[in-house]
C-alpha cells in the first residue's frame, strides 16, 4: 500500500514512519530522544516494562536528575493484564509501542495540548472527529474538577460538547498505588456511529468501538500518600503516551489494530495455514445448526485469530528481549503465551504446530521498528517456538479431549478435583482449562480444586519423608559399616 493513499481519517503512513515522524517531531521541538528501556526489568521476576513512562519514574519523582527537562522515545510494554482482552475489541493487545513525550518541570498543560494538536495536524488527523476527556473532580478524594484543561481545551478551539468530564477511575492517572498522580486529559477519535453501540448517550469511555482513545496527557501534580490522601507536588510533569498501534489503525483506516500493517503480513500467513492445514470441523466441535450458533462460531474464530497474532507477536518481543519459555517467572509468562495461542490454533482447526511461521511475517510486518540484530534472530526464534508447541501439542491434544467430557455437577460448576487431575497426570494448565470451560459457559470450582491440591501436597511430602527416611536409614548403615562410629 502506498504512502499516498489518502483516507477518510488522513493520510497513510506505515507504522514505523509514524513512529518516526514522532520522535522527530518532538527532536524538532527541544526534546532529547532517549533509547527505550529493555523490555524485561531487571531482576523483576515476572515483570515487564507495562507503561512507556516506566523508566521514567525517577525523573518524575525528582530522584535522578533528567537527562534534560525535555524526553521523547519509543518504548516497548508487554502487560499481561490484557491478555483476556485481546478478541473482546478491537484495540486491546498484550504488547504495544507507546510513544510518549516528558516534560520533567518544563511547560505544562498549555504547550502539551498545542502540541498534541499540531503532530495530529501533521499527520493529517481529522480535528472534527477529536474528542477529549478530563477529570471531573472527585469529592472523596478531595481533589477538584480540572478547569485548567478545560480552559486549554476551549483555547484551542474544542467545542464545549466534545470535552467529557469522566471520573477518577478514568481520568485520575496513578501508578496503581501510593506515588506521583495528577489528572489527565485523553484524546480519543471518533470512528463513525457505524462502529458503535447504537445508544444516543454513546461517548468517549464507552466500551464500545465508536471511540478509540490514542494519546493520554497526564498532569503529574500531586503526591498519592499511604493513607490516602493526595499533596501538591513540589516538581509538577507532564507525562504523555501515545499507542502507535492505534494511531496506526486511525491512519490507515483500519477495522482494528490487527489490520494495520503490524499484523497483517502475519494475519495472511495465518490464513494461508488454516486454508491448507485446518480441519474443517476441529475436535469437540459441532456443526452449526441455525444462524445464531452460525455467528458464535465466527465470532470465536475471529477472537481466535486475533488472539493468536497478538500473541505471537508478544512471545516474539520477549524472545527478543533475552526471555524464553520456562517454568517460573517471565519466562512462564511466554510459555503461557505460546500454549493459549497453540489453543486457539485448535479453533481454526489446525492441530499441528504453526506458530514460529508467524514470526517471519511479523517481523516483516513491524519492519524499522525491529533493529537489523532483531531481524536476523527472527528465523532462530521461529525455531524455539516451533519447539515449545511441539512439547505442548500432545498435551494440549489429551486435555482437549479429556475436558470436552467434562459436565457440571449438581451445583452448577464443574468439579475443581477434574481440572486438578489433569493438571497433576497430563499437564494441562488449570487456568488453560478453564478459559476452554469458560468458552462453553462453564465454571470451576476452583474450592474443590484447592483441596484437591493440598491433598496431593499431603500425600507428596509423606512420600517424600519416607524415601528421605529410608535414604537416610540406608546411609547410616553405609557409615556404619565404614567403621566410622
Amino acid at each position: 500500500m502506498a504512502n499516498s493513499t489518502t483516507h477518510t481519517t488522513g493520510q497513510y503512513r506505515a507504522s514505523s514512519e509514524i513512529a518516526e515522524r514522532f520522535l522527530a517531531f518532538f527532536r524538532e521541538r527541544g526534546h532529547r530522544e532517549v533509547a527505550g528501556a529493555p523490555l524485561a526489568v531487571p531482576g523483576g521476576g515476572t515483570s515487564f516494562i507495562i507503561a512507556g513512562m516506566q523508566p521514567m519514574i525517577p525523573y518524575l519523582r525528582g530522584q535522578e536528575p533528567p537527562p534534560a527537562p525535555r524526553l521523547t522515545a519509543l518504548q516497548r510494554c508487554l502487560r499481561t493484564d490484557d491478555a483476556d482482552a485481546v478478541g473482546t475489541n478491537g484495540r486491546k493487545c498484550t504488547s504495544f509501542h507507546m510513544l510518549g513525550n516528558w516534560s520533567i518541570g518544563d511547560y505544562g498543560r498549555r504547550e502539551a495540548i498545542t502540541l498534541a494538536l499540531a503532530l495530529l495536524d501533521e499527520l493529517g488527523l481529522d480535528r472534527s472527529r477529536l474528542w477529549v476527556t478530563l477529570f471531573g473532580g472527585d469529592e472523596a478524594l478531595g481533589l477538584p474538577r480540572d478547569e485548567a484543561t478545560a480552559h486549554e481545551w476551549r483555547r484551542m478551539g474544542m467545542p464545549e460538547e466534545r470535552i467529557v468530564p469522566l471520573g477518577a477511575e478514568d481520568n485520575l492517572w496513578t501508578m496503581g498505588g501510593p506515588g506521583p498522580c495528577g489528572p489527565c486529559t485523553e484524546l480519543f477519535m471518533d470512528r463513525g456511529v457505524a462502529r458503535g453501540c447504537g445508544r444516543e448517550s454513546c461517548l468517549p469511555g464507552c466500551a464500545c468501538e465508536r471511540f478509540l482513545e490514542i494519546w493520554n496527557l497526564v498532569f503529574i501534580e500531586y503526591e498519592w500518600l499511604p493513607g490516602g490522601t493526595y499533596e501538591p507536588l513540589p516538581l509538577r510533569s507532564v507525562d504523555t503516551g501515545m499507542g502507535l498501534e492505534r494511531v496506526a489503525a486511525v491512519l490507515q483506516d483500519a477495522e482494528s489494530v490487527f489490520e494495520t500493517d503490524l499484523f497483517m503480513p502475519a494475519r495472511t500467513r495465518l490464513g494461508e495455514l488454516v486454508a491448507t492445514r485446518g480441519r474443517e470441523a476441529p475436535p469437540g466441535r459441532s456443526a452449526p445448526s441455525d444462524q445464531t450458533d452460525t455467528a458464535r462460531l465466527e465470532r470465536a474464530e475471529a477472537r481466535a485469530r486475533q488472539m493468536i497474532v497478538d500473541h505471537a507477536r508478544a512471545a516474539l518481543l520477549a524472545l527478543l528481549a533475552g526471555v524464553g519459555p520456562g517454568h517460573d517467572g517471565r519466562g512462564s509468562v511466554v510459555r503461557q503465551l505460546i500454549r493459549r495461542a497453540a489453543r486457539q490454533g485448535r479453533v481454526l482447526g489446525l492441530e499441528q504446530p504453526f506458530l514460529g511461521e508467524l514470526l517471519g511475517p511479523l517481523a516483516t510486518g513491524h519492519g524499522a521498528l525491529l533493529t537489523p540484530e532483531e531481524q536476523a534472530r527472527v528465523p532462530e526464534l521461529a525455531r524455539l517456538v516451533t519447539e515449545e508447541e511441539t512439547r505442548f501439542a500432545r498435551v494440549l491434544t489429551v486435555g482437549l479431549r479429556e475436558l470436552a467430557r467434562l459436565a457440571p455437577g449438581p451445583d452448577g460448576l464443574v468439579p475443581g478435583e477434574r481440572l486438578f487431575a489433569l493438571h497433576a497426570d497430563r499437564g494441562f494448565p488449570p487456568d488453560l482449562a478453564a478459559e476452554v470451560l469458560a468458552e462453553r459457559g462453564l465454571a470451576v470450582d476452583w474450592s474443590s480444586f484447592a483441596r484437591a491440591r493440598e491433598a496431593h501436597r499431603v500425600v507428596s511430602r509423606a512420600s517424600a519423608a519416607r524415601r528421605f527416611g529410608k535414604e537416610e536409614h540406608e546411609r547410616s548403615g553405609q557409615r556404619g559399616d565404614g567403621g566410622g562410629e
